[in-house]
């Protein structure tokens, strides 16, 4: 009974952490994600080597009841389990400051905010995601500034509805920095330019 009980615990273990680690491997592959959460970043390195020093012991010997009852298995599957819990938290934790800076940020799930910042000098990524942050935004036009095709600033100069209609900006935003901040800006000047563009319809009747 006791080594069924150590068996059962050890590879209920092995699958919640694995499902964890599953989730967050992807997450830290990127590395903007890497440079904006290095602590993190530093403490999925560490589980990650370790996890997978378990998994090739366990494919060594394919024999259940010695993998299970290794040296201190039960002890090192739940030190990795607690420090992937406190990493999700923290991702948690990073993700709310950037919905409370933009707001509209809440209408994405965690794997869609996480895409866009793992992206976050790609500009064009937010595209796909447009829609579910605005009400009838689909698409922006996005320009380079410049001459310089490579690697150039980009800025975005119209937007357009799900309709087709196009609706140019009063001012360019310049699409860099922080994706949330440059958001911000579009969402001041998406405003600022129906505002304009409805006085301008209002004397024209």
């Amino acid at each position: 009974a006791v080594v069924s009980t150590q068996s059962t615990g050890v590879i209920e273990l092995i699958l919640t952490v694995q499902r964890q680690w599953m989730y967050l491997e992807n997450i830290f592959l990127g590395e903007d994600i890497r440079k904006q959460l290095p602590r993190e970043s530093a403490e999925f390195d560490d589980v990650n080597h370790n996890w997978k020093t378990i998994m090739d012991s366990l494919a060594k010997d394919n024999n259940a009841l010695r993998g299970t009852h290794q040296a201190n298995m039960l002890e090192r599957l739940n030190d990795m389990n607690n420090k992937l819990e406190d990493i999700q938290k923290s991702l948690d934790m990073y993700l709310e400051t950037k919905r409370q800076i933009f707001p509209r940020f809440y209408f994405l799930s965690n794997d869609d905010l996480l895409e866009i910042l793992g992206q976050s000098r790609n500009p064009t990524a937010v595209q796909p995601h447009l829609k579910k942050c605005f009400d009838n935004i689909v698409q922006l036009q996005m320009e380079k500034i410049g001459i310089d095709s490579k690697g150039g600033k980009m800025e975005a100069v119209a937007m357009f509805s799900a309709d087709g209609e196009k609706v140019e900006f009063n001012t360019q935003v310049t699409l860099e920095g922080p994706v949330e901040a440059w958001l911000c800006d579009i969402e001041d000047t998406m405003r600022v330019t129906l505002r304009q563009q409805l006085k301008l319809c209002r004397v024209a009747l």
